[in-house]
């Protein structure tokens, strides 16, 4: 895959004068917007898509065009990881980019290349209304920081729902789920759901990954002050028997039946399906767009242990970070704090991305512009709240979550339980003391 760059001309610093000479007084202006046109000279501003997705047309429609607007004198450019665009490529050539746009899950990464820049001062110096922004998210990016500092700044939101097939519940005469259900709930309604018919193999639930449902309930997956996981704590215990369960109540413990995304997209055999909103959202409309896309589907906010009914996955972002090689980092954030105006929160979330803000007018914008959003519960988007992160350790990604969906694997298979946890904490503290010692 080619490196992917888009650009934009600057616009005539005659522009830039009637620009400047327009009211400030715009409805939803985002703070940090100091810098008169008129005074300021041509800049180019790289942003890099870094372990997480951006389509050039979001990137034309989000950043170029606002900023395009709004900052005559700012030219933005993308540049996409890619072969010769690695973060140690980049570094090495002394051309980092200006901004990142990268997830919350890969902010640790960043953070090992030395390249965060605090942004709490650029924050204060802009007067930047973070208040406008659900304050769990910005605690939860806090939790990257050292000593609390904020190191980047929220795009759009990742949310967790849980999808259900209609039709599934429609031919074995059960109702639809609803938000506010507890685990065993959905177990329960699985058990009445799996079996075959027609000489079809249905399956009632697949829980997906045990660190999503960890996050659930914001469990640590290492100790920082002794660098051991946590995978054997009574917490994690329970995570893990809860996909225990729900493998035997699909039917599907001890065997090799297909589950996962694509058998509740494709093969319609899976009943229910907790899955990320941007792994669903776009890829529906376009197969909608394509015509033949036949499958019956709703959601409802993610369900939880009952003690965290209502609230939904650790809060994670689709996030802005400056480079503190950046040689225009105040151009720079004002890029990042307009993204946050009301202008470009509210396009965007018409077109199906999940904002940071508190707003509910906004809110109540989700899909507007998308058919596959028509007549659906998107209510289920907003009525599980994000979560604050744990604190994380370099470990958490890299190390304990895939050993973590390797022991589902295992458990799957019939495996012991409790040999399960043992064994897999065994490997993961071994990893992780490979890691201290390089």
């Amino acid at each position: 895959m080619k490196k992917t760059v888009v650009t934009f001309t600057v616009l005539t610093m005659l522009t830039a004068l009637f620009a400047g000479c327009s009211s400030k007084k715009e409805t939803g202006e985002a703070p940090g917007d100091h810098v008169k046109p008129e005074e300021a000279k041509p800049v180019e501003l790289s942003v890099y898509r870094f372990r997480t997705n951006l389509t050039d047309d979001e990137f034309k429609r989000y950043f170029i065009e606002p900023v395009r607007s709004k900052y005559p004198h700012i030219t933005l450019k993308m540049i996409v990881e890619d072969k010769g665009t690695t973060p140690e490529e980049l570094l090495a050539s002394g051309n980092f980019p200006d901004i990142v746009f990268t997830s919350t899950s890969d902010l640790q990464r960043l953070k090992d290349y030395k390249v965060l820049q605090p942004l709490d001062e650029y924050v204060k110096k802009t007067n930047a209304d973070l208040g406008k922004v659900n304050p769990t998210i910005i605690e939860t990016l806090r939790q990257f920081g050292d000593r609390g500092e904020l190191p980047a700044l929220p795009f759009s939101v990742g949310v967790g729902v849980m999808l259900y097939n209609k039709d599934i519940f429609d031919k074995f005469g059960e109702e639809y789920p609803r938000d506010g259900m507890t685990w065993d709930e959905v177990i329960q309604l699985s058990k009445r759901l799996s079996r075959e018919d027609g000489g079809v193999r249905y399956i009632g639930f697949d829980p997906s990954e045990p660190a999503l449902i960890a996050s659930q309930l914001s469990l640590s997956f290492v100790d920082l002050a002794t660098s051991k996981s946590v995978i054997d704590s009574e917490e994690w215990k329970r995570v893990f028997q809860m996909v225990q369960q729900s493998y035997q109540a699909s039917g599907i413990l001890g065997n090799e039946v297909p589950i996962g995304r694509e058998v509740f997209i494709k093969d319609k055999t899976l009943a229910m399906f907790p899955l990320w909103a941007d792994n669903f959202v776009g890829r529906f409309e376009d197969e909608l767009k394509k015509g033949g896309f036949n499958l019956n589907w709703d959601m409802v906010a993610l369900p939880n242990f009952p003690e965290a009914v209502g609230t939904g996955r650790e809060a994670t972002t689709h996030s802005m970070v400056l480079s503190n090689l950046s040689k225009h980092k105040d151009e720079a954030f004002q890029v990042m704090a307009h993204m946050l105006s009301d202008q470009v929160q509210s396009e965007m979330t018409k077109n199906g991305r999940v904002t940071p803000l508190a707003s509910a007018d906004i809110q109540k914008l989700f899909g507007a512009n998308l058919q596959n959003m028509k007549g659906k519960h998107v209510a289920a988007i907003f009525n599980a709240t994000p979560r604050k992160m744990h604190k994380p350790s370099p470990y958490d990604q890299t190390i304990v979550r895939p050993e973590a969906w390797n022991a589902a694997v295992a458990i799957r298979k019939g495996q012991d339980l409790n040999t399960v946890i043992r064994t897999t904490k065994e490997l993961v503290d071994k990893k992780i003391e490979a890691e201290l010692k390089k």
